[in-house]
């Protein structure tokens, strides 16, 4: 079945994909299952499930089992939601198991959602058409990745998804966990972008992180992986009270990208062999060197230049005294590189929101 939710460019020979493969947005219009948290109908996908909807969760959870975490940052607690499904003191537990069922259970009934297709969550999504809930229903495979998928959260997160699917009596997905998913997206760009015997620098730019590696691809595969520091995302806001103050913070933005790319390529240990072409997964929809004006913290840079990648490749080349070549890629497309073999599945990303990724992509 043809996926509708990819798009092919003649111009450049490659495919991308669209915007409106979102999830977030999505409105839960009418539950697929009731009697399991009946509450979140008519809610988005977004506001049911994200890790801010999680970290306020534990925060209140915690408190009433006694568990004071307000010297914790945001940032922290779902590695500590992780590790307290094991930890000795029991509160911890109850307070984790608690959190992790009422998540893993919104999780299940999301995926119901999409899988079932019902009428009235049809009609509550009016940028898919038909062929887009019969391709959600046609997936054999979905690839859970992200922090939220990894380790012991991840398998409680599908022992739910399961139970919820055997409650409704409906066929499930075959879920598949990928632990190491905070590197997925850089390794599933050296994995199909780069060339061979060659050294480069990849970037995966998150709204509240950038993650950074030096890789060495080797005999068509990954030889080397050496990560660098991971850095905050700054200069993120994506709603402005004026053009001029969103243009402001865009240029704050791409100087702090600049740096950061530039500061990166330098502390390889050999920059002089590393390669020109630099990969960047971004929270973005791209093409061809173009990012979506409309969505994220990112969708602002749009301000400085329609085409992003022309623009840092000519300061980058300036900062580094090289030709730079800069390639932007989505990143759950790019997390879904590494699961190209993998047929009929989607790979989501569970992080901030929902990243969407399909491995039927072809991009050159």
């Amino acid at each position: 079945m043809k996926n509708p939710f990819i798009c092919y460019s003649e111009k450049d020979k490659t495919e991308y994909l669209s915007p409106r493969c979102s999830l977030n947005r999505a409105v839960l219009k009418k539950l697929p299952l009731y009697g399991i948290e009946d509450e979140i109908e008519g809610m988005t996908f977004n506001e049911i499930f994200s890790t801010p909807a999680i970290v306020a969760c534990i925060r209140r959870v915690s408190r009433r089992y006694g568990i004071d975490l307000s010297e914790e940052p945001d940032y922290r607690l779902p590695q500590i939601l992780n590790e307290s499904l094991a930890c000795d003191d029991a509160r911890y537990r109850q307070m984790a198991a608690r959190v992790v069922k009422q998540f893993g259970n919104r999780l299940g009934l999301l995926l119901l959602t999409l899988k079932k297709g019902e009428r009235e969550n049809r009609l509550a999504r009016d940028d898919w058409d038909d062929a887009c809930w019969e391709y959600w229903r046609s997936l054999k495979t979905v690839i859970l990745t992200g922090g939220l998928a990894s380790s012991m959260l991840g398998r409680r997160f599908k022992e739910e998804i399961l139970t919820i699917f055997d409650i409704a009596g409906e066929k499930p997905y075959h879920i598949m966990l990928f632990d190491n998913g905070t590197y997925v997206g850089m390794m599933g760009l050296a994995q199909k972008l780069m060339k061979d015997d060659m050294t480069s620098l990849v970037l995966d730019m998150g709204h509240t992180g950038i993650k950074r590696a030096i890789i060495k691809k080797r005999g068509g595969e990954i030889a080397e992986f050496t990560a660098q520091e991971s850095l905050p995302s700054l200069f993120m806001k994506s709603h402005f009270d004026s053009e001029e103050e969103k243009r402001r913070e865009a240029i704050e933005l791409h100087r702090y990208i600049v740096n950061t790319i530039a500061a990166s390529f330098r502390a390889a240990s050999d920059p002089a062999a590393t390669d020109d072409t630099i990969l960047i997964s971004i929270a973005n929809y791209t093409h061809n060197g173009l990012l979506n004006s409309k969505r994220g913290g990112y969708a602002k840079l749009c301000t400085i230049n329609t085409d992003y990648a022309a623009v840092l490749e000519d300061d980058l080349s300036g900062e580094l005294h090289r030709d730079i070549k800069v390639r932007l890629v989505h990143d759950s497309t790019a997390s879904a590189l590494y699961f190209a073999d993998i047929d009929r599945s989607v790979c989501i990303t569970l992080g901030t929101g929902f990243g969407v990724g399909f491995t039927d992509i072809k991009i050159q």
